[in-house]
């Protein structure tokens, strides 16, 4: 029963740390409309993925189910492998090796989605053994 809420509050402050992170904590590029830098939108699409992975949270720490759980759980995976491939391989960060987005944003929110999938694949793993 206490792990539905140590799952939940993980996943709660890392889809939180996503969302919020490349725009405050570990912050991309300032906006320049007249060159927009492909960091700034890859930080918008980060608020989306990282709500979502927050919501898994609240539910994990909701449901009594030992099922809904695991597969809550199972959802939140390729939202943290979202996570990692937004920065490396869909959007993509800024050219410029010496930016702040290559050097904190890519870093942090690399680490925050492994420790998504991380927390999110055990909790599935150890779901799928309880018996109801």
């Amino acid at each position: 029963m206490k792990n539905k809420y140590v799952v939940g509050a993980l996943l709660l402050v890392l889809g939180l740390l996503i969302a919020i992170g490349p725009q405050k904590i570990f912050p991309v590029c300032e906006f320049n409309p007249e060159k927009p830098m492909k960091c700034n939108w890859m930080g918008k699409a980060e608020i989306g993925v990282g709500a979502v992975v927050a919501l898994i949270g609240v539910l994990q720490m909701v449901m009594d189910h030992a099922k809904v759980r695991m597969g809550l759980s199972m959802a939140a995976v390729p939202m943290g492998l979202l996570t990692l491939l937004l920065p490396t391989k869909l959007i993509g960060v800024c050219m410029n090796q010496h930016m702040r987005c290559v050097t904190l944003t890519r870093p942090a929110l690399l680490i925050l989605g492994i420790a998504v999938m991380a927390v999110a694949g055990l909790s599935a793993f150890a779901l799928s053994k309880v018996k109801e």
